[in-house]
């Protein structure tokens, strides 16, 4: 077992995650409830967000990332009243009803 500074007993692990920086981190927060974040780091990841607590959270942003095929994949959301809404060409949709509904609710 190693002992970091800390003092507490940390296992030994052949197995090392690799060093991914942090190329910006950006965060903002107001007083009536209004928050920004976004930040990017060195393997590609990127994310932000804003949201605002108004009469309940409404919150939009997304995330962007390079899959293990080499694909760029992006995801944007709006989280809100109508509840969590992602987009994206990686979200599967479902297949159309085999019937039409003709009553209303």
């Amino acid at each position: 077992m190693m002992m970091p500074s800390g003092g507490v007993a940390l296992p030994s692990s052949p197995y090392r995650a690799p060093f991914i920086p942090i190329l910006k981190d950006d965060r903002t927060q107001d007083r009536y409830g209004g928050y920004t974040f976004s930040y990017k780091t060195g393997n590609g990841i990127d994310r932000h967000e804003a949201g605002r607590q108004n009469y309940g959270q409404n919150t939009n942003g997304g995330w962007s990332y390079t899959s293990p095929d080499g694909v760029r994949v992006s995801i944007s959301f709006v989280a809100d009243q109508g509840g969590y809404q992602p987009e994206g060409s990686v979200i599967p949709t479902s297949p159309p009803l085999p019937y039409s509904r003709t009553q209303r609710y």
